[in-house]
């Protein structure tokens, strides 16, 4: 077990506000630098930047639109630039959008429009982040990679209607499992698997009350959980292709 991370430099994607927001909150009580990687909600990203100066750790915030592969490799050359060196990889950036499969037969250009928008997010950029930083992790003898994905990657489930968002969360579940081969033994790559954590906006209050009765805990996990989970990863030692499953067990009853 890593005890202590203080000066370490982490890049945490998708952070400027709930469960990103949360990891980078937890990393910043540990005395970890952080880059606060956004796509659009600038302001939230400067708030969560105050947030984890205020804790007396370095912290800045940078955009970056991680579906496009310019995106990608700026990203990691101002990270470069700002810090010299990453640390810690924490991919959490996503977009939980619904896909019916009836709807994605209509328009084959548009099929694959929306599939090279998830794929870009969930897979290729995860992925190009972490060959870039995790090698150099790598030649610096210690690194961490954790990977936020789906409770249903961990149990082989799935839920209707959202095709692309889960096929492409499984093409990251994937992605951990290679990195960690590759990167091993200096670096470790884990993921985390939520269930139910922040309801999308265009959740009602009914659906979401409908998705928490399914619940055996009756709950719905936290963005500090998540957290959590993720903080855990980062400081253990002894494990590498490992998920964190936190779901409230709903998978234990079906998709």
């Amino acid at each position: 077990m890593v005890e202590n991370l203080e000066g370490r430099k982490a890049l945490v994607t998708g952070a400027a506000k709930r469960v990103g927001r949360a990891i980078c909150l937890a990393l910043g009580d540990q005395g970890v630098d952080i880059l606060i990687a956004y796509r659009r909600s600038a302001k939230d990203a400067e708030a969560t930047s105050q947030a984890l100066r205020s804790k007396g750790v370095r912290a800045l915030a940078l955009q970056a639109d991680l579906a496009e592969s310019s995106g990608c490799r700026r990203l990691v050359s101002d990270a470069e630039r700002e810090f010299g060196c990453i640390d810690i990889l924490v991919n959490n950036a996503s977009d939980f959008g619904r896909t019916p499969i009836r709807e994605l037969v209509q328009d084959v250009e548009e099929f694959q429009n929306r599939f090279d928008y998830f794929a870009h997010l969930h897979m290729a950029a995860p992925l190009y982040l972490g060959i870039r930083l995790g090698l150099r992790m790598k030649e610096r003898g210690w690194g961490r990679i954790v990977n936020l994905t789906d409770r249903v990657t961990v149990r082989g489930q799935a839920y209707p209607d959202w095709a692309l968002y889960l096929a492409t969360k499984y093409g990251l579940y994937g992605t951990t499992q290679i990195l960690a081969r590759e990167l091993a033994p200096e670096v470790t790559v884990n993921s985390v698997a939520p269930g139910l954590v922040v309801p999308p906006p265009d959740f009602d209050s009914e659906e979401v009350e409908r998705i928490r009765r399914r619940i055996p805990l009756q709950r719905q996990s936290s963005a500090e959980e998540i957290a959590a989970d993720v903080l855990h990863l980062i400081r253990s030692a002894s494990k590498t292709g490992s998920a964190i499953l936190t779901d409230g067990g709903v998978g234990l009853i079906g998709g």
